[in-house]
């Protein structure tokens, strides 16, 4: 399963619009201040990906976090479209021991984003370099938001593990505020699921090559109310590289004789997370209720459905990430369906 960085691209403030240039409202600094502690210190590339894939894998068996890093997610830090910029730290023996990623991109809700990543190997943690590799990323963020001639609200943006006290810390030290949390839940697929009750005229039914394009459409409506942009089938398959057709659902009202799409979920197969979770588990990468059929029990019927596929399939758990943004009838349906929470991710941001 994805990383929460790759699960949400929102962030909220509340402010309004700013009139001044993102240039300026950037303000970069006359020096960027550049990580010096007891490391080799270089700019990172293309041909870093192995390297700081081998570092994330490390921390991420440190930390046991429920997720695997793959290989095209660190690609992509490195996509020549948008502005970014990478830097790493070197043991003597050569190996990469440390790493920061500042990328800029148009997020959601018309927020302009520059997001921070990075890893400590845990060997050389609690020695600053944490601390220097955040003020690094703060400084070349307003660096690219201010050359990226991109305009309107922006954001520095950091994603930390909850149980990573540390890092909170560093990021509420230099004037980073919380401002919404994910949360990945599981569900034990050997307790049973219950039955459950459509509305008049709906049901169920596994996914079809024929409502592939009518479910795009719906996502991209969806996507676009989020502040994003309508997908092409292509920006489709890079969205849900994962998807198994035989663990998704589209609810289908068929009080007419055209049939009108009233909700889909995805479900997908990550097996890269499996040595680290402990289990083999379905995840459910998104779930839609059309807004006509709300509280008509499209929800549940199409989560039950898909928990249902992933327990035939062998798996033992079922997987999903929550927003704290999603309203609260959402949190309830995942609780009600035996939901618990495991672990936690908190998006921190300073606006500008």
């Amino acid at each position: 399963m994805t990383s929460p960085d790759q699960a949400s691209e929102r962030a909220t403030s509340g402010r309004e619009v700013p009139v001044a240039p993102l240039s300026e409202r950037a303000a970069p600094p006359g020096v960027i201040r550049i990580p010096a502690a007891l490391l080799d210190w270089r700019a990172l590339s293309i041909e870093d990906v192995d390297e700081i894939l081998e570092l994330i894998h490390r921390c991420e068996d440190a930390d046991r976090t429920p997720y695997r890093t793959t290989v095209m997610e660190i690609d992509e830090l490195f996509d020549p479209a948008r502005p970014h910029a990478g830097y790493g730290g070197f043991a003597e023996d050569g190996q990469l021991v440390a790493h920061g990623f500042v990328r800029v991109r148009a997020g959601s809700e018309n927020i302009v984003q520059a997001v921070g990543s990075g890893a400590v190997d845990p060997r050389w943690r609690a020695r600053k370099i944490g601390s220097q590799l955040v003020e690094w990323q703060i400084d070349m963020a307003r660096h690219l938001l201010a050359g990226s001639g991109l305009e309107g609200p922006a954001q520095i943006l950091h994603i930390a593990d909850e149980e990573l006290v540390s890092m909170s810390s560093i990021l509420q030290n230099n004037g980073f505020t919380e401002r919404r949390s994910f949360a990945r839940m599981r569900r034990d697929l050997a307790q049973p699921l219950a039955e459950f009750e459509l509305g008049a005229h709906l049901t169920i039914e596994r996914w079809s090559q024929g409502w592939a394009e009518p479910v795009r459409q719906a996502h991209s409506i969806v996507n676009s109310a989020g502040g994003g942009g309508s997908l092409t089938a292509e920006e489709w398959e890079r969205e849900f590289p994962e998807m198994v057709p035989e663990w998704s659902f589209v609810a289908v009202d068929r009080a007419t004789d055209r049939a009108r799409l009233a909700g889909y979920v995805i479900g997908a197969r990550y097996e890269d997370d499996w040595p680290m979770l402990g289990w083999r588990e379905g995840y459910v990468d998104t779930l839609v209720v059309m807004g006509d059929w709300r509280h008509r029990g499209v929800g549940r019927g199409l989560l039950t459905a898909s928990l249902r596929a992933f327990r035939d399939a062998g798996m033992a758990y079922g997987g999903i990430d929550l927003d704290s943004d999603e309203e609260r009838s959402v949190h309830q349906l995942y609780r009600d369906l035996g939901f618990e929470p495991t672990h936690r991710s908190v998006l921190w941001a300073i606006d500008l």
